[in-house]
């Protein structure tokens, strides 16, 4: 009788390893799909944030711009060392100033020569840049 015992004991073990997994492979498949729903959200919502990110900085600038263009651009003191300490705080190229400003790359390097001077809207832009950090400026240049 030790031999039928085993061998009962043997396939009700088998048959219960073989519903437990049946039962759990649903539940397996149902956490696969909800981890890969949980992903793409959270790069949704990284997508989002850098967006909101992004219009934040260009708010900033375009207020700080409009408040200096306004009141103070001719006051705003523009020396060629103040406009490449100004970029090099930012750590960022000449031709990356130029596109936060809205001008050449050869009227940057004309100005940082003092050669030339920048116009009015460009030294309000330029003093907008001043209250600007290193992510607010690249934030600027990646769109």
């Amino acid at each position: 009788m030790g031999k039928v015992e085993a061998v009962l004991k043997g396939e009700i073990g088998r048959l219960a390893r073989r519903e437990a997994k049946a039962l759990m492979s649903r539940h397996v498949d149902e956490l696969r799909r909800l981890r890969k729903r949980v992903a793409s959200l959270e790069r949704e919502l990284g997508a989002v944030k850098a967006a909101r990110a992004q219009e934040q900085a260009k708010w900033k600038v375009t207020t700080a711009a409009t408040a200096v263009a306004s009141e103070k651009v001719p006051t705003v003191r523009l020396s060629p060392r103040l406009i490449r300490s100004l970029r090099n705080r930012l750590g960022i190229s000449q031709t990356e100033l130029a596109k936060l400003v809205g001008v050449s790359t050869l009227a940057v390097g004309n100005w940082e020569l003092g050669k030339a001077r920048p116009r009015l809207e460009s030294k309000a832009r330029i003093a907008a840049l001043r209250g600007l950090g290193r992510r607010e400026a690249r934030r600027l240049l990646m769109q």
